[in-house]
């Protein structure tokens, strides 16, 4: 999450982390946050599929292969 820019304060919250920094106290998140977070978050878990399917369309763990079936329009 660093990586992609994500304020601290939200990666806290995301991780279940307390803070008592000042920061902690007196910041706060906001909708535009949590949104940029899943924007950002479903960017990368689709370029990681896309990048796993590069390698082989098929996975012998069902899900991902589920995922990859489903990312091919396929059945």
């Amino acid at each position: 999450m660093e990586e992609i820019g994500i304020p601290p304060k939200l990666m806290d919250e995301r991780l279940g982390h307390e803070d008592g920094s000042v920061q902690a106290r007196y910041s706060h998140i906001t909708a535009k946050m949590r949104q940029r977070l899943m924007d950002e978050l479903t960017e990368q878990w689709e370029e990681s599929l896309d990048a796993r399917m590069a390698m082989h369309p098929r996975s012998p763990v069902r899900a991902l292969h589920a995922l990859l079936r489903a990312r091919t329009g396929r059945q």
